[in-house]
């Protein structure tokens, strides 16, 4: 997974996420900074515990600023191709927040940001047929 691509449609309009390591592998670990454009105050860690091909990602994202330990979630993304080239995402997204209820919603509407922007990244970056 390109991370250059990925930090395209992981951050929110008017935030930045920047990997400053990517290992996508079962195993495997990224590390990135995210927030603002001028400061990128959090820092993240997502360690991958299970990639099944094109199917299914399983991971942790625990999520700090300043040392201090903010949230960790563990992860779930399910891909589903249908009959017409289409594929479903659907997203388990079991998070802890060590800091109240308002990264419980951060988590949330940032995944649905995500998705809506993954959405338009995938269909303005489309090749092949009947693109």
């Amino acid at each position: 997974m390109d991370p250059s691509a990925r930090a395209v449609w992981s951050a929110p309009a008017g935030e930045a996420l920047v990997f400053d390591r990517t290992d996508f592998r079962p195993g495997g670990r990224d590390e990135y900074r995210c927030g603002p454009v001028d400061s990128l105050p959090f820092h993240g860690i997502l360690d991958y515990l299970h990639i099944a091909s094109s199917t299914l990602i399983v991971y942790t994202d625990t999520v700090t600023t300043n040392e201090h330990l903010l949230s960790t979630a563990l992860q779930t993304w399910v891909f589903t191709d249908d009959h017409d080239g289409h594929t479903t995402i659907k997203v388990t997204n079991q998070v802890t927040s060590f800091v109240g209820d308002s990264m419980i919603e951060g988590h949330r509407n940032g995944h649905l940001k995500t998705l809506d922007q993954l959405e338009d990244f995938v269909l303005l970056n489309r090749t092949g047929p009947g693109t």
